[in-house]
């Protein structure tokens, strides 16, 4: 893409999207000074730039393909509700390293030769469900699936194990640390491995989580979302 066709871009991008926050600001006339600036400005910025990041990185990684399956992708309408859905949660991301997991799996769905596409863009609505705090927690324990290197878990900032002595904001940490974790699992990205247990017994019980001792570790389905954002555990490469 040309930097005459990147202006356009940035322009056209920016005119939609500050029209949008203007209609959206008129709808809701007591809403003025800090929150005014917010809605008018900085987020119709930061979804501009969200936006065009994503065209651009997409348009990159689309260029690699030849062009018949380029062509493909651009004429199947299930390849093009892909790349809405990229372009919607993109505009939401927080991140550069969020907006290139979009991408990859936008790719991945666009330049496939899978005969049902759909079932593809059911990673897509996994990421979209997961903030950037799951991801990492996915990541971490994908990483350490049949890996011996180095902890994986020293970039994830975990609460310290509560206890009697625990404070109320270290308790709270603790939960919603668990809850991205419980989130993970009803996906049925991550899974609990009860070890082997002989038939006609039940795993020991643990009266900390009122259920029965369990290690929780990375599904196969963890481990798909993960290659399709970049991500691959050890064992997958």
């Amino acid at each position: 893409m040309s930097d005459k066709e990147n202006d356009a871009l940035d322009r056209n991008t920016r005119d939609v999207l500050a029209a949008v926050a203007k209609g959206a600001v008129g709808a809701v006339p007591f809403v003025g000074g800090i929150l005014g600036e917010i809605i008018s400005e900085v987020i119709p910025g930061q979804r501009q730039d969200r936006l065009v990041k994503y065209l651009r990185l997409l348009e990159q990684r689309l260029s690699q393909l030849e062009q018949d399956k380029i062509d493909r992708a651009i004429g199947d309408p299930e390849r093009i509700d892909l790349f809405e859905r990229g372009a919607h949660q993109a505009v939401r991301a927080t991140t550069d390293e969020r907006i290139a997991q979009i991408v990859e799996i936008v790719f991945n769905g666009m330049s496939r030769d899978d005969a049902d596409i759909v079932r593809r863009k059911r990673l897509a609505g996994l990421l979209d469900q997961l903030d950037n705090d799951e991801i990492g927690i996915l990541n971490a324990y994908g990483q350490s699936y049949g890996s011996g290197k180095s902890d994986p878990w020293t970039e994830i900032p975990r609460p310290a194990p509560v206890n009697m002595k625990s404070t109320t904001s270290e308790i709270d940490d603790d939960a919603l640390f668990n809850l991205g974790k419980e989130n993970l699992l009803r996906l049925g990205l991550l899974r609990r491995n009860f070890g082997t247990v002989k038939k006609g017994e039940y795993p020991p019980f643990d009266a900390n989580s009122g259920g029965f001792k369990s290690r929780m570790e990375i599904s196969y389905l963890g481990r798909l979302l993960l290659r399709e954002i970049g991500l691959p555990s050890p064992i997958d490469t």
